[in-house]
């Protein structure tokens, strides 16, 4: 039987003579004899019509034999004419990657968001700006800096800084916060440390405590590393790809496209945990958390006025002003407590972002808050 070889190693074919033997496939080549068992052949067919064979692990090397050698090939190999030799896999065999495609996503989609917390702690440096980038350029989608907020963002910074050194944080040296103009009221953590806050929250806020019982909320997040957890349980694929592999394509890809400041939301337990957290804060400083309290009252009242603006998150669709959080906070207000800012930096940070203020503030000690119905305790 006459076939062609060709070597793998130059883009020519040679004539061969073949004989099919019952376990495998002898030919000669230029007085060179091959023995090619069947059980290591493959079809590697171009579609031209030719049988073309290859070996298993492929070497390069090539036999072509015209189609009028399929019946005695058949007689010989009947195993060279499944679908196995053409590289389809059997049904048990497809079932099963089936099955394990179906473990991997499965895997992705619970195993991954449970893990989000250690995968959070071990996010590299580079990785977490580049979320960190992502995150900011939504944010200057939708919100303008204010030209004359320099002063007032310094107040913040020290108050928090005050504050957080009281608390022992131990990223305080890390924590930045920045004001901007946004049509809507809302403070929020992102990546890399930082924290914006918009004018319109400082508007809604009627005491100094009242914005720095937020600010004390978003600095527990970053400390318990909320922010990152938060985004690896929403594009955990893409980031857990990008750590495991080591790679800066696909995975990266998923992770930076699926980032959505608007539809992230915290969970349950990391709400909680930061109130907590960020009620210590106010306690070790000697601030009122009582202002928390007032907030959270004001924010249901004030919800349904932001409802239409599906844009930008407000503070209560990220983080529902609940009565339990309400009552968490106000339980333990202490009275009599110096306010967070002086009336001078209070002032100053009511009128950033070209706010006018109709008449002056006055910084005295909040009103004392209604007594909960019963016996409030935190949760």
């Amino acid at each position: 039987m006459r076939a062609r070889y060709a070597d793998g190693r130059a883009a020519i074919t040679r004539d061969a003579e073949c004989v099919l033997g019952p376990d495998a496939i002898t030919f000669t080549v230029h007085d060179a004899q091959h023995i090619w068992p069947y059980g290591d052949l493959r079809r590697a067919d171009d579609g031209a019509g030719a049988i073309m064979l290859r070996r298993a692990p492929d070497t390069g090397e090539r036999l072509m034999l015209d189609q009028d050698a399929a019946i005695e090939l058949r007689a010989a190999a009947p195993t060279l004419f499944t679908p196995r030799a053409f590289g389809v896999e059997g049904p048990v065999v497809v079932g099963g990657l089936i099955a394990a495609a179906w473990s991997m996503a499965a895997a992705f989609l619970v195993g991954v968001p449970l893990a989000a917390a250690p995968l959070a702690d071990i996010v590299p440096p580079r990785y977490r700006d580049q979320l960190a980038d992502i995150s900011w350029s939504q944010v200057e989608a939708f919100t303008d800096y204010c030209d004359d907020s320099d002063e007032a963002s310094r107040v913040l910074n020290d108050m928090a800084y005050r504050m957080m050194t009281a608390a022992n944080v131990p990223a305080k040296d890390d924590i930045w916060i920045i004001i901007v103009d946004a049509p809507i009221p809302n403070a929020f953590a992102l990546p890399d440390n930082s924290i914006v806050v918009t004018d319109d929250l400082i508007a809604l806020a009627e005491h100094p405590d009242e914005l720095t019982g937020v600010i004390a909320h978003e600095i527990a997040h970053i400390e318990r590393n909320h922010v990152l957890k938060n985004i690896i349980r929403s594009v955990g694929a893409g980031i857990f790809f990008d750590i495991v592999f080591g790679g800066a394509g696909t995975g990266q890809a998923v992770a930076i496209a699926s980032v959505n400041l608007a539809s992230l939301s915290y969970s349950r337990d990391d709400e909680t945990d930061a109130d907590r957290r960020g009620l210590d804060y106010l306690d070790a400083a000697a601030i009122d958390t009582g202002g928390l309290a007032r907030l959270f009252d004001r924010l249901a009242e004030t919800a349904g006025e932001n409802a239409e603006n599906s844009e930008f998150p407000s503070l209560f669709s990220t983080h529902p002003a609940t009565a339990e959080r309400a009552a968490m906070a106000r339980a333990r207000s202490r009275q009599g407590l110096a306010p967070s800012m002086s009336e001078a930096e209070w002032r100053t940070v009511r009128s950033t972002c070209g706010v006018v203020l109709d008449e002056p503030e006055t910084n005295e000690a909040p009103p004392k808050p209604d007594a909960p119905e019963g016996d409030v305790k935190p949760t």
